[in-house]
């Protein structure tokens, strides 16, 4: 999807598809229930180890929350990645490495300057096949793996 911003430079726009996102989020809430439900019939057996259990669910459901749904890029090269958590800004040149995902559907891992940011992708679709080239174009020292451009 590409859109016009009003300084005339072109955005394009890669958003997952809503199913995809949706079934992630619905087989980790149903993996946190079945895992709640069968410790809990087990019984605990201190307040320490309910404490972690509560800890590893909490940390998960953080770092998932940040799993990038969508992403915007201009012809210049800025690209912001959303996700439910919160919203990164920065520019291709930025960006050391791009990797795909081993299957057609997964995540894309950016590493940046100081963090890696993922972003659920579909590799052949072509609006992200379109952002990819675009990092690739702006930046031309970035390393790619296992991703293969079809434009």
């Amino acid at each position: 999807m590409i859109q016009k911003s009003p300084d005339r430079t072109k955005t394009y726009v890669y958003q997952a598809p809503t199913i995809y996102v949706a079934l992630f989020y619905l087989s980790l809430l149903a993996w946190t229930v079945i895992c709640v439900l069968y410790m809990g019939t087990k019984g605990w057996v201190s307040w320490f180890q309910l404490f972690m259990v509560a800890f590893i669910f909490v940390m998960t459901w953080y770092f998932s929350m940040g799993i990038s749904y969508k992403a915007e890029i201009n012809d210049d090269g800025k690209l912001r990645l959303f996700s439910f958590r919160r919203q990164i800004s920065t520019h291709s040149t930025k960006i050391v490495m791009v990797e795909g995902p081993h299957l057609p559907v997964g995540f894309i891992r950016f590493r940046l300057e100081r963090e890696k940011a993922y972003l659920f992708g579909i590799s052949r679709n072509p609006d992200l096949q379109q952002i990819i080239s675009i990092i690739r174009k702006t930046n031309p020292d970035i390393r790619f793996k296992n991703l293969h451009l079809n434009i």
